[in-house]
């Protein structure tokens, strides 16, 4: 390293200048115009360098090792700026700065280059032309002079100079080709990057063109999607990950296939998802429809609970949970009997449910809510509470038809997904506290689904298509069964909770833990 000259040292916040070249750049910060000025004061020499990062200030250790020496060919003031045209000469290593203001210098050594010519770089050189003129036939910005000086030929440093040179490359990778002393290497590298800059062009070029094909009112969401979709494509073709480039409608036609939806069911899926595709992002009807299909794709169709009526664990699973209630256990035992019994009976896909809803009646407190819990644990099920109290609204059981904004199927729907199978105990809780108005009689609506000669086809408004319910076991609760209309009250049999005895709460007392009466309390 020649210590003997000190050179100025001119940093760059975005780019790198290679030698064989000849940028015309602008410089606005005081530390670069003032190292500009001190090179022109002198012999017009100077190094350009990298910056790591784009400080506005950047300190000595900020800075890249490798620059380039250059002359300042002509200036001109600009602005407030300083705008220079550069000529890059040889790659030089930067030795310790010595000075920082009011500009930088540094002793520097020139970097020797190696090239080894053979077959394979020469073949390489003409490669590197080819696609030049591909790249240039592609209708892709070039400057001009530039390009027919590499065509009438140079030597083989200045042409890999140049391609890195005129590429769109990112700071750090222009600081890797300027590192490469090996021309051959350095050959092959810009071989690399201006083949797959070409990709990128075609691609491009591909784009627009399958873009233009589909132009429409609403040409810029289009372009967009196909731009997304046919980068997805390529990617995948190299290997690489996709992220969020997935086409959507590729995923819901995979769920429709895999939801194990009926025919009919699937057959109406498609025919809403052809209309989904024909639709523009910005049509509201495209997000209701989408809705619809997801609802349509995450039910249970073909998912159910394995039925395990087993007399013996349901009789000990009683016992344990409720102390007491000796009626109302004796009659679900036999309603688990028969349950049992047609199931044996029946074919291996039915679970032999009997056509009888049961109602528990009695006053609040009595366990009518919890047994209804013990059953659904007892047969390995789901267990869903659908509260009943209130509801005005037939649409809360039936669902909304999807013209609504905000339209969602009904409760029972609901509770099926939820449990995420086809066959789950359904609690009815608060069955007498229905009511109804101008909209509707909820209990009317319950009547389809708790009729065993009907729901295997229940139809919910929102989804349009009959689900079938024949395998679900429904059981209601109510305070008073007076107030049930009477033609929901037929369908059901009445097991009546009475309150506990005092002997009952005190072994309900002793068996939580519970010291009953206290001491003091009145009895």
């Amino acid at each position: 390293m020649d210590i003997t000259r000190l050179y100025p040292i001119v940093t760059l916040r975005d780019g790198v200048v290679f030698p064989h070249t000849e940028p015309t750049l602008s410089f606005g910060r005081s530390i670069s115009v003032a190292g500009i000025e001190a090179a022109i004061k002198s012999d017009k020499q100077l190094v350009f360098v990298g910056q790591k990062n784009d400080s506005l200030t950047p300190s000595p250790s900020d800075l890249y090792e490798i620059g380039t020496l250059c002359v300042v060919e002509q200036f001109a003031p600009v602005n407030n700026e300083l705008l220079a045209k550069i000529k890059g000469i040889a790659r030089v290593r930067i030795g310790p700065v010595s000075q920082v203001e009011p500009y930088f210098t540094a002793p520097i050594e020139v970097l020797p280059e190696s090239y080894l010519e053979s077959d394979e770089t020469v073949a390489i050189a003409r490669q590197i032309l080819m696609e030049l003129r591909h790249l240039f036939d592609m209708g892709r910005s070039v400057d001009f002079p530039i390009f027919m000086r590499l065509m009438s030929g140079v030597s083989a440093a200045e042409l890999a100079d140049q391609v890195a040179n005129m590429l769109d490359l990112k700071t750090p990778i222009k600081q890797k080709l300027l590192e490469i002393l090996s021309v051959d290497e350095r050959l092959n590298e810009a071989l690399i990057l201006l083949a797959h800059e070409i990709k990128v062009v075609e691609l491009e070029h591909n784009i627009a063109h399958q873009a233009q094909a589909k132009f429409d009112k609403n040409y810029k969401e289009q372009v967009l999607r196909e731009r997304q979709k046919t980068i997805s494509k390529e990617l995948e073709k190299l290997g690489s990950e996709t992220t969020e480039d997935e086409d959507d409608y590729a995923v819901l036609r995979k769920r429709i296939k895999t939801s194990g939806m009926p025919d009919d069911v699937r057959k109406k899926s498609e025919k809403e998802l052809s209309r989904l595709k024909q639709m523009s992002f910005s049509n509201s009807e495209s997000n209701y429809i989408r809705t619809y299909l997801e609802w349509l794709c995450d039910m249970p169709w073909n998912k159910s609970s394995k039925n395990n009526v087993s007399m013996t664990r349901a009789s000990r699973i009683l016992d344990e949970d409720h102390f007491g209630l000796e009626k109302a256990k004796e009659r679900i035992m036999e309603y688990l009997a028969v349950m049992k019994l047609r199931h044996a009976q029946k074919s291996p896909d039915k679970d032999g449910i009997s056509g009888t809803i049961l109602c528990f009646a009695g006053p609040p407190g009595v366990g009518k809510t919890s047994i209804g819990k013990s059953i659904a644990r007892a047969l390995g099920r789901k267990f869903v509470r659908i509260s009943l109290g209130g509801i005005r609204d037939e649409a809360e059981i039936r669902g909304h038809r999807r013209t609504y904004v905000g339209a969602l199927p009904g409760r029972i729907i609901q509770g099926i997904k939820t449990a995420g199978t086809k066959n789950p105990v359904n609690m009815l809780d608060e069955m007498d506290k229905l009511a109804s108005d101008y909209r509707g009689d909820p209990s009317s609506a319950l009547l389809e689904a708790l009729d065993p000669e009907q729901n295997n086809a229940f139809s919910d408004h929102y989804l349009e298509v009959p689900f079938d319910l024949s395998n679900a076991i429904f059981i209601a609760t109510a305070n008073n069964i007076d107030t049930i209309p009477s033609a929901l009250r037929d369908r059901l049999e009445v097991i009546h909770f009475s309150g506990y005895t005092l002997d009952e709460k005190v072994n309900i007392g002793a068996s939580s833990g519970v010291s009953w009466p206290r001491p003091g309390m009145p009895i």
